[in-house]
């Protein structure tokens, strides 16, 4: 493995990114504070591998170090960022399958931030899944 000083700021994200866990929390917490059982849920991976993935997290600064007042995992200001490239670039690249299928491109619509965990598992069913393939 590269060491932080030899690798590309591309490099760095696409590891964060090429996870489908790592990028399924972010992309998650990005709606809401969340514990571990909801996130379990929402990403439809284990209690370990969530608690993996949250830790490599909140080594490379995306998830904050401590949970909150209600023990629930939040994203930094970094995370923040990292979250919104990556509706970005799924938005694009989405728009770029739809262009070449000729076909016309749903409008992606977020839930509410105090959505309920059944209000966001049926979104995540729905549109997340095309979107963001996950």
């Amino acid at each position: 493995m590269m060491s932080n000083s030899k690798q590309s700021g591309f490099e760095y994200a696409k590891k964060i990114l090429a996870d489908s866990d790592l990028a399924g929390l972010v992309f998650w917490l990005g709606f809401r504070p969340f514990n571990e059982d909801e996130l379990s849920t929402l990403i439809e991976s284990s209690d370990e591998k969530i608690e993996l993935a949250l830790q490599k997290l909140r080594q490379n600064g995306v998830v904050n170090p401590i949970k909150d007042d209600q023990e629930k995992w939040t994203l930094t200001n970094d995370g923040d960022d990292l979250r919104n490239m990556l509706i970005s670039l799924s938005v694009w690249g989405r728009q770029q399958m739809d262009d070449q299928e000729e076909v016309n491109p749903e409008l992606i619509v977020e839930p509410e931030r105090v959505a309920n965990l059944k209000e966001l598992v049926k979104f995540r069913d729905g549109v997340v899944r095309k979107y963001m393939n996950i």
